[in-house]
């Protein structure tokens, strides 16, 4: 099933969505604000469009998402590809939303900390890959934090307010994961180290 499990962070819960998330997902897709940093996961749609797209995307086994929630309310989404090419031991974040109301408040840092938690020490991989939109200030900056590393460069790959905009493309692979969060975020000890 596409829709992931319950991954805990410190301050962020990843959930699989609920109806009830609708309303909030298609409000972030029409926020100029969200579109102006990335490119949305589809186009703004009515709830009841949001829920063919729901049933849609729980057929993906390749394609978990999951809502983001802060102190019990939602406060985002998240959307991984695994097995992309050329290795099929990674994965892709090819969707990362927080609410604009919720924005500078440390969720989408947390939010990875614990989906990478996932990706490299749950679903053991090898890799794991990202891209942002070269004026994307916040992605930069969580990526650097994370151990991100560019690997290509888009110049001027996207056009907009009259001005054309960089697509950076950033992978960690699970050695940098395990040197920088290893002894912190680790939930499970790997095979032979105790």
């Amino acid at each position: 099933m596409a829709l992931g499990g319950i991954v805990k962070g410190k301050k962020t819960v990843l959930r699989p969505p609920a109806e009830a998330d609708l309303v909030a997902y298609a409000r972030w897709m029409a926020d100029m604000r969200v579109r102006r940093l990335s490119r949305v996961w589809h186009e703004p749609a009515m709830p009841a469009t949001w829920k063919e797209r729901f049933a849609e995307a729980a057929k993906d086994k390749t394609s978990p998402f999951w809502s983001i929630d802060a102190d019990g309310a939602l406060v985002g989404m998240v959307r991984v590809g695994f097995g992309w090419e050329p290795h099929r031991d990674g994965a892709h974040v090819s969707e990362l939303f927080i609410d604009p109301e919720q924005w500078r408040k440390g969720y989408a840092t947390d939010a990875m900390l614990a989906l990478h938690r996932y990706l490299f020490d749950y679903s053991d991989l090898r890799r794991v890959a990202s891209a942002y939109r070269g004026d994307n200030v916040a992605a930069k900056c969580i990526g650097e934090r994370l151990g991100y590393v560019e690997f290509a460069h888009g110049h001027e790959a996207h056009y907009r307010d009259g001005a054309f905009v960089d697509h950076i493309w950033v992978n960690m692979d699970r050695s940098t994961w395990d040197e920088r969060w290893g002894k912190t975020e680790r939930e499970y000890q790997p095979i032979g180290s105790r």
